[in-house]
């Protein structure tokens, strides 16, 4: 556990301005067994080593982490109090339903399109048990929702996770369609996810000088990012238990 984690308070967190609080959570969810950066998932895919069965199972996991976590967004939109961020959840929950902003497909629907070209059954996909560290990172997500306000669960999601996309899916497009052939229609989910979230850093600054600005709100986003960066690392490293 890093001494960072440990040791720093929130009266330590609260004088950082708000471009240093974010830098230092990035900083965080990029150390080894957090987050999507340079994640042994990743790695594999641009060494080509990882196989088409730990590629399926990794794709059916995470569409079932991705397809029961929205409704938390809902959770988020109603206990937050104001207005234009609200709109804004709405427009993305909507994007991330039904696919209206981008003229594609609700995500979830996007990535079976990428299950399709593994040759995956798609309605064992969506009928299938998430494991236990896909279960708790959709659970974490819930206890977000619910018992910590509105800002922390986003701030995890935009700083810990989002912020983190553009970099990694760029370098998993490249890889799936270099070392597994993929064509660009069968990794859309990947590349779509590559602009819409370029600009995640830049709101997570925005998000932390507007509302976290007590200590102990800045220790809750802090603390929870974090963890949602461990949990997310082991959702992405289920592709290990097969062969």
């Amino acid at each position: 556990m890093a001494l960072t984690e440990v040791f720093m308070t929130a009266d330590e967190l609260a004088e950082m301005t708000p471009e240093e609080f974010v830098n230092q959570i990035r900083h965080e969810c990029m150390k080894p067994g957090r987050g999507m950066h340079d994640h042994p998932l990743v790695l594999g895919l641009e060494a080509g080593t990882v196989t088409v069965p730990q590629l399926q199972l990794f794709t059916e996991q995470f569409y079932l982490h991705i397809s029961k976590m929205l409704p938390w967004i809902g959770a988020i939109y109603v206990r937050c109090p104001h207005e234009e961020v609200r709109t804004a959840l709405v427009k993305n929950l909507a994007e991330e339903c039904t696919g209206f902003e981008s003229d594609t497909a609700a995500h979830p629907d996007l990535l079976l399109e990428f299950a399709k070209a593994l040759d995956c059954d798609i309605d064992a996909i969506r009928n299938g048990i998430q494991l236990p560290a896909g279960r708790r990172v959709t659970e974490y997500f819930e206890f977000m929702g619910l018992c910590r306000d509105w800002f922390v669960p986003l701030s995890a999601i935009g700083i810990g996770l989002e912020s983190f996309v553009p970099d990694t899916f760029t370098r998993m497009v490249k890889a799936m369609k270099e070392n597994y052939g993929m064509t660009d229609e069968q990794v859309i989910f990947w590349q779509m996810h590559i602009l819409a979230d370029q600009d995640h850093g830049d709101e997570g600054i925005e998000m932390v000088s507007n509302y976290a600005i007590t200590g102990e709100q800045r220790k809750a986003v802090f603390d929870c990012t974090i963890e949602t960066s461990r949990l997310f690392y082991d959702l992405w490293n289920l592709y290990s238990l097969v062969d």
